[in-house]
């Protein structure tokens, strides 16, 4: 499964309550799976602030069981040719050093953000949306709660500071591909990044065509500075592919710094260049409407 918890394990490694620290490393040698080792591990869970040992056992701080929208999703190249083929898609390309990811975003209303408002989405349907990136990077996806769905799809080099992030905006009206301006391309490439880590975007080459599959997509080029906490600036550039879909404009964003682009850029072209995110039903997720 793709969600994990590769995340919540680190930050039990790294925590420790007030009495001793807590490890939750390797079992000892020839301790497998046994049971003395087994309740061993229950203890040290339990013992951890209760923020944390929810996050492990993939409970919400509400109380709410986190469970994956795309927990069961295909993830080996065959069996996402094989899923992509089944729903009516093409194939993702086979490119050596890269892997698939296909899942799907908007299967249920937006998480609340203080028990009242929801982050308005671009889109207005469910989307199954499939890009390759480099093996060996960190997947993001959306998780749902009772509370809704949160999250966002991206595969992430976080030590090198690489990213491929898919974004979304809505249409303004009116307008198409083929019109809207370097202004919005500029605000949509920026979208995912908080205002006060980044200056000087600028919109380089843009190509407008239609693909061999039917789609009409367009290629960005693009570089920003980006304003670190240490109070330095880092040149970093990338590239997009953004369509029109469900009434918005969604894409796969992806960069890196100056200095890593040339070595990266064939990669990341081509991740952009398999990207295509599709308008489906809206998957059947028995546990949002009352089954245990």
């Amino acid at each position: 499964a793709m969600v994990s918890l590769r995340a919540p394990l680190l930050l039990l490694l790294g925590c420790s309550t007030p009495t001793s620290s807590i490890k939750l490393g390797r079992a000892a040698p020839g301790e497998g799976l046994s049971r003395r080792g087994l309740l061993a591990r229950s203890a040290a869970l339990a013992a951890l602030p209760a923020p944390l040992s929810a996050l492990a056992a993939g409970v919400a701080s509400d109380g709410t069981t986190v469970r994956g929208v795309n927990e069961g999703m295909p993830t080996g190249e065959k069996d996402v040719a094989k899923f992509l083929q089944q729903q009516g898609f093409p194939p993702l390309p086979k490119v050596n050093g890269l892997s698939p990811l296909v899942q799907y975003i908007g299967a249920a209303p937006p998480a609340n953000i203080d028990g009242s408002k929801q982050k308005e989405r671009a889109f207005d349907s469910t989307l199954l949306v499939k890009f390759l990136y480099p093996s060996g990077w960190l997947v993001e996806t959306p998780t749902l709660t009772e509370n809704g769905e949160a999250g966002k799809i991206a595969a992430n080099n976080y030590l090198k500071g690489d990213f491929a992030d898919f974004v979304a905006a809505k249409l303004p009206p009116g307008k198409t591909l083929e019109s809207i301006d370097k202004a919005f391309l500029t605000t949509f490439l920026v979208s995912q990044m908080t205002a006060d880590v980044y200056e000087d975007v600028k919109v380089g080459k843009v190509k407008r065509l239609t693909a061999a599959d039917g789609m009409d997509v367009a290629y960005i080029d693009f570089g920003y500075t980006l304003l670190t906490r240490a109070g330095f600036t880092v040149d970093r550039k990338g590239t997009a592919c953004v369509h029109v879909v469900g009434g918005a404009i969604v894409g796969l964003v992806t960069g890196t710094t100056g200095q890593r682009f040339k070595s990266l850029e064939a990669d990341l072209r081509a991740c952009t260049e398999s990207f295509r995110a599709y308008a489906v039903k809206k998957p059947d997720f028995a546990f949002l409407n009352g089954a245990a």
